[in-house]
């Protein structure tokens, strides 16, 4: 409890400095977005709505209809009324209010629309989200907020929207967010929140206890970070954090991401120790000086550290890269890398693609690569490269490499094409072009093409291959990711499903139990009365053949004129007996 209001306290703290400090900025950011939303609007101005209220004549239900555009109209209000009109037996699914002039929604706006499942609000004027305005949304999936003015959301502004799965909040003004903003969101997999002003984020924004699954997706690029932002989560599958002022990547709890892009920053020092589970990290575009961690992350698939200056950390990635056991993609584009970098650095038994262009490559040995022997895809592009050292063993040295590119570079003509030619004898293809090279340090047109070597690509196909596979690793581990979080999801709908059978099945034995119970307590009522009528019987017949065996019989004697004492049917039973 001392801990939570410490945190809280902190948080607080925070937000009266940033609201202090951050003012100005504030304004600048809605002030800009309310001119460009201006611009954008000045298409739809021509809508028979433009600056009009939305009432329920313009809402126009009498066909029915679940999904509902109402997009592109100009709308400047909502009509507190339109909620009436749902309690009529309406139900509507999807509804779009796109590209209108709305500025402000309260808890009447929304009060009745219970089956809404998506609601697409971007590009108005809103600026507050309170805390009753989406409360009685309690089957929405999806909420488009982006593209409006929205500084403030309070604090239970999305607490009753409890089966939400994808919140889009990208460019807005916002500037931090409250402690627990997202606390009884379970299902929340995609929280776009990029191009904002944020500065600052508590780390309980969510509940990890009760999330039923991992977030897919938490963007935060383009904002105002200066330091690395730990978020207490189940799991975070990508968290995209690139475009901001970080300078330093590192967190003190272990950070349960699967894929890191922290791109285009101004980070120095990444420390890698508690982010050991993660599979893809982009760095590329920093100023890294140092570099730690890499040789315990086991599950790492993807590592991208191009534009950066790795010539001043080199001697760390010579002992990382080899301690990789997963690595198969290894971008080190324009890293100020050249021949005398590479002994011992490149020693891996997994990668498969490795990208080596735009560096300062003027005479590489093969050799030097000879420890990649698992290598498919090399990239050589925009080099200063004049020879390729030992290029006769490379279809020895690398059994599996199907493709190299080595366009853009200083090579001779005549041995360019020999390299080319040498290439198209092996099981090695090259995107580059033959006309490629320099005569004399001139660059021509056309070299000298010989009839073992004809060219199968132009340079449109080397853009085109090259565009195709310098995102391959990326699309493939993002589609895997996509892949995943719908099995999980399927998984999770079938197992809700299953569960909601459980219970119809409980309740179907309930019932039966109860008609059963009903029915023995029947029986026994009737069984009951069955037996109080057996034992009455039973016991009027025996009382009367007792009264029948104590009768006495008298005679009467006309001749002497008296009667007998009577006998008993007992004493006749008696005598007979004797007898």
């Amino acid at each position: 409890m001392q801990k939570l209001r410490s945190t809280a306290s902190l948080t607080i703290t925070a937000i009266v400095c940033l609201s202090v400090f951050y003012p100005s900025h504030g304004d600048e950011c809605v002030s800009m977005k309310r001119d460009r939303h201006r611009t954008i609007m000045e298409e739809y101005r021509h809508s028979p709505n433009w600056d009009g209220f939305l009432t329920e004549d313009t809402l126009n239900l009498h066909n029915n209809e679940t999904e509902v555009d109402l997009s592109k109209q100009g709308f400047r209000e909502v009509h507190w009324h339109l909620s009436s009109v749902m309690g009529d037996g309406y139900e509507i699914y999807e509804l779009n209010l796109a590209y209108n002039n709305l500025e402000e929604l309260n808890e009447l706006t929304f009060l009745k629309f219970y089956s809404l499942e998506t609601l697409n609000l971007s590009n108005n004027r809103i600026q507050t989200i309170g805390n009753l305005t989406f409360g009685s949304l309690i089957r929405l999936v999806e909420l488009d907020l982006s593209f409006n003015l929205l500084h403030t959301l309070e604090v239970q502004a999305f607490d009753r929207l409890y089966a939400l799965e994808e919140l889009v909040l990208r460019e807005n003004c916002l500037v931090t967010l409250a402690p627990h903003q997202f606390y009884f969101n379970d299902h929340l997999s995609s929280l776009l929140l990029d191009h904002n002003q944020l500065a600052f984020l508590p780390t309980t924004l969510f509940d990890p206890i009760t999330m039923v699954d991992e977030i897919y997706e938490l963007d935060l690029s383009n904002n105002n970070f200066r330091r690395m932002p730990y978020i207490e989560t189940k799991e975070i599958a990508l968290l995209k954090i690139d475009h901001n002022h970080i300078e330093t990547l590192t967190v003190n709890q272990s950070f349960n991401v699967r894929a890191l892009q922290i791109q285009f920053n101004n980070v120095y020092d990444a420390d890698l120790f508690k982010f050991s589970r993660a599979e893809h990290i982009d760095l590329s575009h920093n100023n890294l000086d140092n570099i730690v961690g890499l040789h315990e992350m086991n599950q790492l698939e993807y590592l991208d550290l191009s534009s950066n200056n790795v010539s001043r950390f080199d001697y760390n990635l010579k002992y990382s890269i080899r301690n990789i056991p997963s690595l198969v993609t290894l971008r080190l584009q324009n890293c100020s890398l050249s021949e005398h970098n590479l002994p011992g650095l490149l020693a891996s038994e997994s990668i498969l693609n490795l990208d080596l262009s735009q560096n300062n490559f003027v005479r590489l040995n093969v050799s030097e690569l000879a420890r990649m022997r698992t290598l498919q895809y090399l990239s050589l592009n925009f080099n200063y490269l004049r020879e390729l050292v030992n290029y006769e063993q490379m279809a020895h040295e690398f059994p599996y490499l199907e493709l190299i590119s080595l366009s853009f570079n200083r090579w001779n003509c005549t041995y360019f094409d020999q390299l080319n030619a040498f290439l198209n004898r092996t099981h090695i293809r090259s995107t580059s072009d033959p006309r490629d090279c320099y005569i004399n340090g001139t660059h021509v047109t056309d070299s000298y093409v010989t009839d073992a070597f004809e060219p199968q690509y132009t340079l449109n196909h080397v853009k085109r291959d090259m565009s195709v596979l310098r995102n391959l690793g990326r699309n493939t581990i993002y589609f895997m990711y996509a892949l995943y979080s719908s099995m999980r999801t399927q998984s999770n709908e079938t197992a809700v499903h299953q569960r909601r059978q459980d219970h119809q099945l409980a309740d179907l034995e309930r019932d039966v139990d109860r008609l059963l119970g009903m029915l023995a307590f029947l029986v026994a009522i009737f069984a009951g009365v069955l037996f109080v009528a057996l034992a009455y019987g039973a016991y009027r017949l025996l009382r009367r053949w007792q009264h029948d065996r104590a009768v006495k019989v008298v005679t009467y004697s006309k001749r002497s004129n008296e009667f007998s004492n009577g006998v008993t049917v007992n004493e006749v039973i008696r005598e007979n007996s004797t007898a």
